[in-house]
């Protein structure tokens, strides 16, 4: 690793984004010191807690290191059952596809909300890891670090399995053929590549044949169930992957697929990872990574998104009192307003109309909080001339869009939430009842002096009366 390289790319890094010498200094040594396996397929959120940031501050951190070069960023589907990383060679546009986990035999949807994390690994420009180079890894050392998310506790009963059950690890070369002569009992086994998940189910028999042919792909073993006789028996191997094949051979852990749904998926917990939907919802991620784009069919699926819409209270009146030039700087001074208080609490200003902004962020909490935060700003903005927001909150199902080459979102909750904003009155957030018993929602309300009025409510092309707070100082 070059210093000087990578000081020139952290300064490009404090300039984009202001932060304290101190904690960029925390992060140079970081990575000029932890070991290869802490640098690769790092969370931001854990790094928080160890370099003593907030969390909103250390994602920042990461995603303009990854602008500068210093980090590198990859998606990756979290099976559900293993805790196994399944990357997306293609990033936010894979996620579409259905992935599937080979080891558990399951498919595996990329919920943006769920089970899809991204994961920060040091660049090569700023410190080459053995990690960049699949070829020297080996397999005893680095299975694990390669097939799991690295959000896995030490916990996990599969892992630990496979750490004590394992009865012959090796590799095979790019290109190459193997055999391997093993005694196996009867019963079943795997035989997984960690690297690209591929993974051979089969079965040890009494009389069955010595020898059982397999091809490792790039993503998947052929064939990918087999059976060979129990004894002494014949692995022959044909590795026509892109890279070097590490390969751990144990007994499954699973039962047959047939018998899959009477059995229990393997217990594991995951410590803190930064999910895809929090990810989409940074105001900073929408800024530096545009390219990163949606799948241009069908859109993504999020569970639940919290959507947020403002409206400058007698706008037209106010370019007609003051003059357009007037008007048009203070229009922008409160936009500018505005998306320091979304930034501010990890969410993103999505895209403005007129004088108002469409914001998201991924829990209702701190979108409640940015909402205050936003009539706090505006009242110090406007000076002699008053400026006073409309708006209104809702949390709900949506989906995620590329529009006119901008991330967008579609559906029922985002016509619920500007409906929702189109009851406020000067200086009020309004929310859905629903939304505003989400947790912290009232406890934050309350802390910033808000009183709540509930009332069901008629909107415009909502057939059923919904019920919703009113929340004013």
């Amino acid at each position: 690793m070059a210093a000087s390289d990578l000081e020139a790319r952290l300064a490009a890094v404090q300039a984009g984004g202001q932060f304290s010498p101190g904690a960029l200094a925390r992060f140079a040594e970081h990575l000029r010191a932890a070991p290869e396996e802490q640098l690769y397929r790092m969370s931001p959120l854990r790094y928080a807690v160890t370099a003593g940031l907030d969390e909103r501050t250390a994602i920042d951190l990461f995603l303009h290191a990854t602008h500068a070069g210093v980090l590198e960023f990859s998606w990756g589907v979290l099976c559900p059952a293993c805790a196994s990383f399944l990357t997306t060679a293609a990033g936010l546009r894979s996620l579409a596809r259905e992935q599937r986990c080979n080891l558990c035999q399951i498919p595996v949807a990329g919920l943006l909300d769920d089970n899809v994390e991204v994961a920060f690994t040091a660049s090569p420009s700023v410190r080459h890891l053995r990690f960049h180079e699949p070829e020297a890894l080996d397999v005893g050392r680095d299975g694990f670090a390669v097939l799991f998310s690295s959000s896995l506790g030490q916990d996990s009963l599969l892992r630990r399995f496979i750490g004590e059950k394992t009865i012959w690890s090796g590799r095979v070369a790019r290109g190459e053929s193997q055999t391997v002569a093993i005694s196996l009992a009867p019963g079943r086994y795997v035989l997984l590549s960690p690297a690209n998940h591929a993974a051979l189910h089969f079965e040890a028999v009494q009389g069955g044949a010595r020898e059982l042919r397999a091809e490792l792909l790039e993503d998947r073993a052929v064939p990918e169930q087999g059976r060979v006789g129990a004894g002494r028996a014949v692995l022959s191997l044909q590795n026509r992957a892109r890279h070097a094949a590490l390969l751990l051979l144990f007994p499954d852990p699973l039962p047959p697929p047939e018998e899959r749904h009477c059995a229990a998926p393997p217990a594991h917990t995951l410590r803190p990872y930064l999910t895809g939907k929090r990810l989409l919802t940074s105001q900073v991620f929408r800024e530096l990574f545009r390219a990163e784009s949606i799948p241009s069919e069908g859109g993504l699926e999020l569970k639940s998104l919290t959507l947020l819409f403002t409206d400058l209270k007698s706008s037209t009146e106010m370019y007609e009192r003051i003059g357009d030039l007037r008007a048009f700087d203070l229009v922008r001074q409160h936009f500018d307003s505005l998306r320091e208080a979304v930034a501010a609490h990890g969410g993103a200003v999505v895209k403005t109309i007129g004088d108002a902004i469409m914001a998201s962020f991924a829990e209702p909490q701190p979108a409640l909080e940015a909402a205050v935060a936003m009539n706090r700003a505006l009242g110090r903005l406007g000076g002699r001339e008053e400026l006073v927001l409309k708006i209104g909150l809702h949390a709900g199902p949506c989906i995620a869009v590329e529009l006119n080459d901008r991330l967008d979102y579609f559906g029922r909750t985002v016509n619920l939430a500007a409906r929702v904003q189109g009851l406020a009155e000067a200086r009020e957030i309004v929310c859905t009842a629903e939304t505003y018993a989400a947790p912290g929602v009232e406890a934050a309300s309350l802390a910033a002096g808000l009183a709540p009025r509930r009332e069901a409510a008629r909107m415009k092309g909502i057939a059923e009366a919904i019920p919703v707070v009113r929340l004013r100082a």
